[in-house]
């Protein structure tokens, strides 16, 4: 049972999830030629299954959040372990499925920040499963489920065009004019 200040928050953090989800489909049935290239499948299928795994853990902090005498905690803890899970998987096809050195690092710093989420989740729950109205471990909850639609956001963006859309790509662009080939391209020259 999380404390009351916290229920418009999850009632709409619930209701954006659920919206970026659907729109998550959208964009994956939109080009559906890029998930079966070889060149960009396993790009694709990370990209797609780490928007829908983080749009989804907010989507599910947000509705046991809404459920009244709900134990939000034990979610938590149950989706960090998810988490960590899946950024296992992430970093495993970096070093087995990366076919150059851009794509093995993109996977390796998508599997860190998931780290990151879930260690903060699981912080969060263990919190709330210590004291269910603790204000501390709802306040962390609520800033995993942002972050989540944040990576889960950049993801789905990224999957629509399969460029690197980061932070340092993206200010990289603005510096020098260029357009960043894209993320799928064969190894660049001397590697």
């Amino acid at each position: 049972m999380i404390p009351e200040a916290f229920r418009e928050f999850f009632t709409a953090s619930a209701g954006a999830s659920g919206a970026l989800i659907g729109l998550l489909f959208v964009a994956i049935t939109v080009a559906p030629e890029r998930a079966h290239r070889v060149e960009t499948q396993v790009e694709f299928r990370v990209l797609a299954s780490a928007a829908l795994l983080v749009f989804t853990n907010a989507l599910v902090l947000s509705l046991v959040a809404l459920v009244p005498q709900g134990s939000l905690g034990y979610w938590a803890l149950l989706g960090s372990v998810f988490i960590v899970a899946f950024a296992a998987a992430t970093a495993r096809s970096g070093v087995t499925e990366g076919r150059h050195q851009r794509g093995r690092r993109q996977h390796f710093t998508l599997a860190a920040g998931l780290v990151v989420i879930a260690a903060f989740e699981a912080y969060g729950g263990v919190l709330l499963m210590a004291n269910p109205s603790d204000r501390t471990g709802g306040e962390v909850l609520c800033y995993i489920v942002v972050a989540d639609l944040l990576l889960g956001i950049g993801r789905a963006w990224q999957l629509t065009s399969m460029r690197d859309t980061g932070l340092v790509s993206s200010l990289r662009v603005l510096a020098h004019g260029e357009d960043l080939p894209a993320a799928t391209d064969e190894p660049e020259s001397g590697q």
